[in-house]
């Protein structure tokens, strides 16, 4: 078995980390490097990672995240962010940002107005059929999550996705804790935690690959 296969084997959702071990710098970094690496459409990495080791603020956050103990007892805590409709407007310093790096002239406004407002045009009659903007920028957060998750298990480091927050609720403290952060820009993905295992996990369970692939 390949490393990487045995990555995939190692993961598991772990729900008590050891508290004692803590993840080096090196390592966070190579994890954090996967999310950024990651693929999103159109190149517009509309996400953004939040990363906690403040045990007290783990502490408001696992209130907020049905008490589950993953929270506190981790090394780290990766909130993943999404940005909202409210960036993807003429106006947006960060997609005009995004589309001015892609330009052979980054100074050039008129191409940026072009570039931006085909983006904008585009996202909105491609996702009117029942996808909104805010919905197509989060699904873009679970490619960069999962990268972390196996880039943490290709080096030995457990992880946890936890989707079961109180999303007003853990945005009004992300709020509070990070300056000019606003719940009308932001969204939350999903909570990750890193750390290792205080036990060995039970073996997989999945479906075999006849029931889940359709050959045509």
């Amino acid at each position: 078995m390949n490393k990487l296969a045995q990555a995939f084997s190692f993961r598991h959702a772990c729900k008590q980390f050891n508290e004692d071990r803590k993840i080096t710098s090196t390592d966070l970094n190579a994890i954090l490097e996967a999310g950024r690496c990651s693929p999103s459409s159109f190149g517009l990495e509309p996400w953004h990672f939040v990363v906690i080791d403040n045990p007290d603020l783990k502490t408001q956050i696992r209130a907020v995240c049905y008490d589950q103990k993953q929270i506190t007892t981790c090394s780290q805590l990766v909130i993943i962010l999404y940005r909202k409709a409210s960036q993807f407007t003429l106006q947006s310093d960060y997609l005009r940002r995004a589309v001015a790096r892609e330009l052979p002239n980054r100074d050039d406004e008129t191409a940026i107005d072009i570039v931006s407002q085909s983006l904008i045009n585009f996202l909105e009659q491609g996702l009117a059929d029942g996808l909104t903007i805010d919905h197509w920028s989060e699904m873009q957060g679970y490619i960069a999550a999962a990268n972390m998750m196996t880039a943490a298990a290709y080096n030995g480091i457990d992880s946890c996705a936890i989707g079961g927050f109180q999303h007003n609720s853990l945005v009004k403290i992300l709020e509070k804790s990070i300056p000019q952060f606003s719940g009308d820009a932001w969204g939350v993905t999903l909570c990750l935690t890193f750390g290792y295992r205080v036990k060995q996990p039970a073996d997989h369970i999945r479906w075999p690959l006849d029931d889940l692939c359709t050959f045509l």
